[in-house]
């Protein structure tokens, strides 16, 4: 089992977050996770020619506040990064709105380091559309922000949300401080998020991948998670009540922000790390957990981390451990 590295007393600082937030292998130096903002949002019929102009729009939304950052980018199926050019929305993706609806729509830029090149980056915007069928019920976008850009200009940060879950119709979705993850690594390797999810339990975290692998049989339209951000589509928001009876429920620091088709609830002014040293887990991350409680998605048939060897002791432990987290605000 690898041995990580990292800090255990981070402050709830932007600055220092950036600077010192890392998960670093003590074996082979390199950078397996970081803390910065994470935003998942999970929509339907991203099949739809209008739904993937959409997530460019979106794209061309973050690239206008990120694109200086941003040096490469993914196209096709063999992952290979290509560079960006620097010069707008990358012209493979403009021309992949118009595949057919039996073929997945995928758009991924991010920043990226060759002296640290498996850095998650506080940098990416990855989305899927995915083809028509079955199988894949749910398509995606995960993003990462730097926490400097959410502190600084957060009613700016809340807009920009808004804005995308008004153009993709989100179902559900959650955003705050992040155990940001290279797409795919989330459950290969080692052990590298459980201890450090451990230390700052209000870290949000997304295996989107195997999320989509577990849900296409069912739950789907069901919220994922709950954090600082907690995205509900107009049908979560009717399972729960309705609008005023999840109002009822919020103290006078959360707030409710509508888009067109669903509410965003903003459980405090900014988001937290939840470790003991920089004031715990919040009331208003517990509230809002426990307002969505009865319809969360919690029937999970594998892992979504690995674990310690101490806590992998088979499959129906690995899953306690999982659920364990899932209800860590409840």
């Amino acid at each position: 089992m690898a041995q990580m590295d990292f800090p255990h007393d981070l402050k709830l600082d932007p600055t220092d977050i950036e600077r010192r937030g890392v998960l670093r292998d003590q074996e082979t130096n390199l950078i397996r996770s970081r803390v910065g903002i994470l935003l998942s949002l999970y929509f339907k019929d991203g099949y739809l020619r209008e739904k993937r102009k959409e997530l460019v729009a979106a794209l061309g939304e973050y690239m206008d506040v990120f694109g200086e950052q941003i040096t490469h980018f993914k196209h096709g199926e063999d992952g290979r990064l290509h560079k960006y050019s620097g010069d707008g929305i990358p012209d493979a993706y403009l021309r992949d709105v118009d595949l057919p609806e039996n073929e997945m729509f995928y758009l991924h830029v991010r920043h990226y380091d060759p002296r640290e090149q498996n850095d998650p980056s506080l940098y990416m915007f990855m989305a899927f559309g995915h083809q028509r069928g079955d199988q894949w019920p749910l398509s995606g976008l995960k993003v990462h922000i730097p926490p400097s850009f959410v502190f600084e200009q957060t009613e700016r940060f809340m807009k920009l949300i808004a804005r995308w879950c008004d153009r993709l119709d989100v179902v559900h979705g959650s955003g705050g401080l992040g155990t940001l993850s290279n797409p795919g690594s989330e459950t290969s390797g080692d052990a590298y998020y459980y201890p450090w999810l451990a230390e700052y339990p209000a870290l949000e975290y997304d295996a989107m991948g195997n999320y989509f692998a577990t849900t296409y049989k069912g739950g789907f339209d069901r919220p994922r998670s709950s954090n600082w951000l907690t995205i509900l589509g107009d049908d979560n928001v009717a399972k729960l009540g309705g609008e005023a009876a999840i109002a009822a429920q919020l103290s006078e620091d959360i707030s409710v922000i509508r888009f067109k088709s669903g509410i965003i609830i903003r459980a405090g002014a900014l988001p937290v790390l939840g470790s003991a040293a920089t004031g715990g887990v919040p009331e208003a991350y517990r509230i809002v957990a426990r307002i969505v409680k009865p319809i969360r998605f919690e029937e999970y048939r594998f892992s979504i981390f690995k674990l310690p060897a101490h806590l992998n002791s088979g499959k129906e432990a690995r899953l306690a451990e999982n659920l364990k987290w899932i209800r860590r605000f409840d």
